[in-house]
C-alpha cells in the first residue's frame, strides 16, 4: 500500500504528510509519495520536507520519494490537498464560484492524467474545496466509487466533538452525522443521534436541548446570519469576541462556526483538516469495511433522492465506496438534503462551464 499527497507543500498538505509518518499509517517497507509543481516553489521545498521527516521519524519513515508532475503520481490511496484555499481574512470575501474556476484547472490536470497511467485500482480522496468539484471531475474520469470527498466525515466528527463536549463524554461515545454539502448547503442530522449507554429517552432529552428553540429548516438561515456576524468582528479585529460568540451557541452551529473563525483569524484548520484525513486513511487502511459519510457522487439507483454529488454515509474500503447506508431521516431531514443536491448541482453546472 502506498500514499501519494497531492498538494503536499500547501499547509494541509505539509500537516497531512506528518500525521501519516506520526500516526505509522504506513510500514517501513510502503512508500509515501509528496507531490508538487515543477517550477513552483514545491519543486525545492518538498526535497527538504522529506529529509525533515526523516530526520524527525527516523525509527518509523516509510520510503518517502518526490514526484513533480502528475505524470509522476503512483499510489493506491491518493489525497489530493492541492489548489487555491479561500482568503484568511474577514475583510476579504472569494466565493465558491471564484475557488472553484481556481481550482477546477489542476484538478482536471491530475484526473485525467491518473485515469490515463494509473494502474486502475486507486481510490482518491478529496480534501481541496470545493470538495463537490474535486469529486465530480475525478469521478468522471475514474468512475463514482473511486472517488470520496472528506468534506462530511469532518463535518460529522465536528459536530459530534461539539455535542460531546456539552455532555462531557468523548466524541467516540457520539454517532450523528452532518449531510450534504461542504459548505453552506449542509445539513445536520439529529433524528437518529445516538450516545453510547443512553437510552432512547435520555437521548431524546439531549436531543430537544441541541436543536433548543429552533424550528425545524431553521438551521441554513441561522447558519447564514452569524456567518455575516462573526466576519464582521473578525473583520474589526474582535477575534476573542467572535470566539466566545460562536462557543455560546448551539452544537450544529459551533461545528460551522468555531473552523471558520479559526480560519479567518488567520490561524487556518490546517491542522485539524490533516488530522481528521489522517483519522479516514486509518479507517480505510484497516482492511475491513467502514461506514464513512463522504461527499460521493451519487447514480439515481444509489438512493431515494436526486443524482448527482453529496454528502451522505456510505460503505467504503480500499475499492472505494459501495452503497449509500444508515440513512434514516425525518421529513424536515429528507426536504434539507434533497434541497441540498439540487443546490451542490446547480453550482456543479456554474463551475464547470
Amino acid at each position: 500500500m502506498d500514499i501519494a499527497i497531492i498538494g503536499a507543500n500547501g499547509d494541509v498538505g505539509r500537516a497531512l504528510a506528518v500525521q501519516i509518518v506520526a500516526r505509522k499509517l504506513l510500514s517501513p517497507r510502503q512508500r509515501l509519495q509528496l507531490v508538487g509543481r515543477r517550477g513552483g516553489a514545491s519543486a525545492q521545498a518538498l526535497f527538504g520536507l522529506r529529509a525533515d521527516l526523516y530526520d524527525a521519524y527516523a525509527e518509523i519513515t516509510p520510503e518517502i520519494d518526490v514526484a513533480l508532475a502528475p505524470e509522476e503520481v503512483a499510489a493506491d490511496l491518493i489525497l489530493f490537498t492541492a489548489g487555491a484555499t479561500a482568503p484568511t481574512s474577514g475583510r476579504q470575501m472569494v466565493s465558491r464560484l471564484e475557488l472553484a474556476r481556481i481550482n477546477a484547472e489542476v484538478v482536471q490536470s491530475y484526473a485525467s492524467v491518473l485515469a490515463q497511467r494509473g494502474h486502475g485500482q486507486e481510490l482518491v480522496v478529496m480534501v481541496t474545496n470545493p470538495v463537490e468539484l474535486g469529486v465530480e471531475v475525478f469521478a468522471r474520469h475514474l468512475g463514482a466509487a473511486r472517488v470520496i470527498g472528506m468534506g462530511a466525515y469532518q463535518d460529522s466528527m465536528r459536530l459530534r466533538r461539539e455535542i460531546a463536549a456539552d455532555l462531557g463524554v468523548r466524541r467516540q461515545r457520539i454517532s450523528a452525522y452532518m449531510l450534504g454539502e461542504h459548505g453552506d448547503a449542509l445539513v445536520p442530522i439529529l433524528s437518529k443521534l445516538w450516545i453510547y449507554a443512553y437510552d432512547e429517552a435520555e437521548v431524546g432529552v439531549v436531543r430537544e436541548r441541541l436543536i433548543g428553540g429552533r424550528a425545524p429548516g431553521d438551521f441554513a438561515i441561522a447558519l447564514t446570519r452569524e456567518k455575516m456576524h462573526l466576519k464582521e468582528l473578525v473583520g474589526a479585529g474582535e477575534v476573542e469576541a467572535a470566539f466566545r460568540y460562536a462557543e455560546a451557541m448551539a452544537p450544529d452551529l459551533r461545528a460551522v462556526l468555531l473552523p471558520l473563525v479559526t480560519h479567518i483569524s488567520t490561524a487556518k484548520t490546517a491542522i485539524s483538516t490533516a488530522a481528521v484525513t489522517a483519522e479516514l486513511c486509518e479507517q480505510l487502511l484497516g482492511g475491513g469495511q467502514s461506514v464513512i459519510p463522504a461527499q460521493v457522487r451519487l447514480a439515481e439507483d444509489d438512493w431515494d433522492g436526486p443524482a448527482g454529488v453529496l454528502g451522505v454515509p456510505v460503505v467504503c474500503d480500499l475499492r472505494g465506496w459501495s452503497q449509500v447506508t444508515d440513512l434514516e431521516l425525518n421529513d424536515q431531514e429528507r426536504s434539507d438534503l434533497f434541497g441540498s443536491a439540487r443546490i451542490i448541482q446547480q453550482q456543479l453546472k456554474e463551475w464547470l462551464k
